[in-house]
């Protein structure tokens, strides 16, 4: 009768803020956010007797959760990864259609996409939710509306491989598995440093500089703020675009010739234009280091853009492709 009655009223709310609005939200347009330089406040809520936890998200508001959540909604793939990761799958109750992984990710309701105009305000609120997880800053419009209607909300926007570490631990200790949480964290560090390790012993000679190909029309790469612009450097390579002030700069053919990387990386959704033949065919070429030598290599591109476990995979992987001596 209870939930009947709050699903009622959720309704009858949103029906208020729909008609306000008027129309669904504009995407807004992406926005970096400066990497935190502290770790997120995580506590009990001030003068709670129930456990409640208040936590600090991305947007640098304070999240107070009177009780573990046992209906979440994530707005994000790497939101849903991490919630699986550290064992609060099955609180889960909705996602996006690019939650892909893990696979009984696939089998949840969908809300919508991952740009603000592509979610049903409806379908969320259907859901019943009880927490509902962001995973970028540009989702904030949404995460009012639906503040608007009495729903918790907390946004993740990690930058750096530390803030997606503060992703995991918060979301953990928001989902009542802070200690899965640690696992997974020592997991992935133990696994970094593991890598790291043996890259510091790699001589700089044998480091090779890299071209990672986002796009052909326009052809698009990757700055050093960038995930896949940090796994690179990571790796002690060299990043042709590291002095990019975007994160995803356009660059000439031209340029690229110029600065003639040692290896030419991409991501799969943009496997069909990295095939050796057509790169050879672009005016210049095939002169070029790693064309001569047939180095290019394409990665996963979910695994390397989305901000949460497996950005560990893509460090290996990715290692793998480099030096491959030393990466079996």
């Amino acid at each position: 009768m209870f939930c009947a009655l709050k699903h009622l009223s959720l309704l009858a709310i949103l029906t208020f803020v729909l008609s306000a609005c008027g129309s669904a939200p504009v995407a807004q347009a992406p926005s970096a956010v400066p990497a935190a330089t502290t770790a997120p406040v995580l506590a009990p809520a001030a003068g709670s007797e129930s456990g409640a936890i208040t936590a600090s998200d991305d947007l640098g508001r304070s999240v107070t959760l009177e009780a573990i959540p046992q209906r979440i909604v994530s707005l994000a793939p790497s939101v849903t990864e991490i919630l699986f990761a550290v064992g609060a799958g099955s609180q889960v109750v909705g996602n996006t259609t690019y939650c892909s992984y893990p696979p009984a990710a696939t089998e949840l309701p969908e809300v919508g996409g991952f740009s603000v105009s592509s979610f049903s305000l409806e379908a969320i609120v259907g859901l019943e939710p009880d927490l509902v997880i962001a995973g970028s800053a540009d989702q904030q419009s949404l995460v009012e509306q639906l503040e608007a209607l009495g729903i918790a909300t907390f946004v993740l926007d990690p930058v750096g491989f530390n803030a997606v570490y503060d992703s995991i631990e918060r979301v953990g200790t928001l989902t009542g598995h802070a200690a899965e949480a640690e696992q997974v964290l020592a997991s992935m560090r133990a696994r970094v440093d593991a890598v790291t390790a043996k890259v510091a012993a790699i001589p700089a000679a044998d480091r090779p500089t890299v071209f990672w190909e986002i796009s052909d029309d326009p052809l698009t790469s990757s700055g050093p703020n960038t995930f896949i612009g940090q796994v690179i450097t990571m790796l002690g390579a060299s990043n042709i675009f590291a002095d990019a002030a975007d994160d995803y700069p356009q660059v000439s053919l031209e340029v690229v010739l110029a600065r003639d990387p040692q290896v030419i990386l991409g991501p799969t959704s943009h496997g069909e234009q990295l095939v050796l033949d057509l790169i050879r065919r672009r005016p210049g070429w095939s002169d070029m280091q790693a064309v001569r030598d047939e180095r290019i290599y394409l990665l996963d591109g979910d695994i390397v853009s989305r901000p949460g476990p497996r950005l560990v995979d893509a460090l290996e992987s990715l290692a793998a492709v480099l030096y491959p001596e030393i990466f079996e």
